[in-house]
């Protein structure tokens, strides 16, 4: 089958033939007409299939064929990525179509989206955080909407975004099409589709597993040699580009710096950097200008890069779906890749799961190269060594030096006695007698004095009857003794 043969739109034909879709995928092909003639469509489908065309492409071809002013498509995705790509899908077909889309996402000029609301669009592509921010402070006008699409409908249950979901529904008119697409069915996004769903078409393709055009491999590897073996694998593997998932944030820039130390340039893209930042990292990758680009899993939905051949999980996701739509991102439109996956010993639960959902058969286990393996806490076994050895050299030599200032004959008796017997005495004279004997009488006199002024501040004072000009209530004063010069010189002025 062909596009021409679903009986779209002129001007839908002619921006499938500048984007160079002359084929349908096997859901766009069960999706696109069940749409047009207006069923709610469930659509289940492994990542890369195709899923973005299956909902624009029906939706752009009604809204030609039934003109009305106002706006009348409203498309959620969860991430800001997502929005855009499917933006540029709808500009990209519809590029004849006269229709308008704006992008309602975080990140961007509030003022110039409220704007562009009022202006009025016939197609809304939004997230829903921002959404909601723009329907508190400004009434839209939904009352001609024909169109819901709910894409990666999952993901947004997972984010947290069921209760912006019934706010904004709660807002638009009963009576419209519904479709929803997910790579994923989980349990969660049934309650959510018996409130809103009509009757709905499903339509299943391979949900939930992954294409075999993906070679799978994993390592078993310590998180201080990451580095050192994601290295090896950027200088042995063949790939053109390369995405690198991490779990956190703060994870995704320090594997950038990382990285960068070991001279791989690396873009990187996560939650916390602006839409400007997030668009570029993007659009260097996309190009070319960098190979290599460091994400959270905002990068592992739905988002289309042409010939990805490397992904790397520097950290294991936290579920199977997860890591089918991180692996998803190359082996895509009958290309081939290669996913690999680093696992320390703190995530063999969640490995455990994956392996149970995708087959464990299907992972093949590497073992780590020598020079990776000998690499010790920073430190490579070699350094080690020399440490060690430098080391061992220095406590030998204090060995040999207290072995010195013994009597040879007092070595080997110290051998042969038990440590029990004491020691005889060295008859050996130290080299600097008199600074010895000097530190020897100060740490004699050091106590002393200090035992005179704590008997100085117990001595209890006389009592006495009778004060007269003659008499002074003093503590009795024990005898002192004289030593050298210095103590005769207190003595005298005490």
């Amino acid at each position: 089958m062909k596009f021409t043969d679903l009986n779209l739109h002129e001007s839908i034909i002619f921006g499938l033939n500048d984007v160079q879709f002359i084929e349908p995928t096997p859901i766009q092909e069960k999706s696109i007409p069940e749409a047009i003639k207006g069923r709610d469509i469930l659509g289940a489908a492994k990542t890369g299939s195709g899923k973005t065309g299956a909902f624009v492409i029906p939706i752009l071809d009604q809204i030609l064929k039934n003109p009305e002013e106002g706006i009348k498509a409203l498309i959620i995705s969860p991430t800001r990525e997502l929005a855009s790509q499917i933006d540029e899908q709808i500009f990209a077909i519809g590029y004849h179509t006269g229709l308008s889309s704006v992008t309602i996402i975080g990140g961007e000029d509030f003022g110039k989206q409220a704007n562009a609301i009022r202006d009025g669009v016939d197609i809304i592509v939004a997230t829903p955080g921002r959404l909601m921010d723009q329907m508190k402070v400004m009434d839209i006008d939904f009352s001609s909407l024909k169109y819901l699409v709910l894409d990666e409908a999952d993901r947004m249950l997972d984010m947290g975004f069921l209760p912006d979901i019934t706010h904004i529904l709660s807002k638009l008119p009963e009576k419209r099409q519904n479709l929803l697409f997910s790579a994923t069915m989980p349990d969660q996004i049934q309650k959510l589709i018996d409130g809103i769903m009509n009757d709905p078409l499903k339509i299943e393709l391979e949900k939930s597993k992954t294409a075999e055009s993906v070679s799978q491999e994993v390592y078993f590897v310590p998180n201080y040699q990451k580095i050192l073996l994601f290295e090896h694998i950027m200088n042995t593997y063949e790939w053109n580009s390369c995405i690198v998932f991490c779990a956190t944030k703060r994870g995704t820039d320090v594997v950038g710096k990382d990285l960068k130390k070991v001279g791989i340039e690396a873009a990187t893209i996560h939650g916390d950097r602006d839409q400007a930042e997030r668009n570029e990292a993007l659009h260097k990758f996309k190009t070319g200008e960098v190979k290599v680009i460091v994400a959270t899993d905002v990068l592992a939905r739905g988002i289309d890069i042409d010939d990805v051949s490397l992904i790397l999980n520097y950290d294991v996701p936290k579920s199977p779906e997860d890591y089918i739509h991180r692996i998803g991102r190359t082996g895509r439109y009958d290309k081939t890749g290669v996913a690999v996956t680093f696992v320390n010993r703190n995530d063999g639960r969640l490995f455990t799961a994956i392996e149970e959902k995708v087959g464990a058969e299907k992972i093949q286990k590497k073992h780590r190269p020598e020079e990776v393996k000998n690499f010790k806490n920073g430190k490579s076994s070699d350094s080690q060594t020399k440490h060690s050895r430098k080391t061992s050299g220095a406590d030998q030599k204090v060995t040999d030096k207290n072995k010195q200032e013994k009597p040879k004959n007092q070595v080997k008796e110290a051998d042969e006695k038990p440590e029990t017997q004491p020691k005889p005495k060295s008859t050996k004279k130290p080299a600097n007698s008199s600074k010895n004997k000097t530190d020897s009488r100060n740490k004699s006199t050091k106590p002393e004095r200090s035992q005179q002024k704590q008997q100085y501040k117990k001595e209890p004072y006389v009592e006495i009857k009778r004060v007269d000009a003659a008499t002074v209530r003093k503590p009795e004063k024990p005898v002192k003794h004289h030593k050298g010069f210095l103590g005769f010189i207190r003595s005298f002025f005490s």
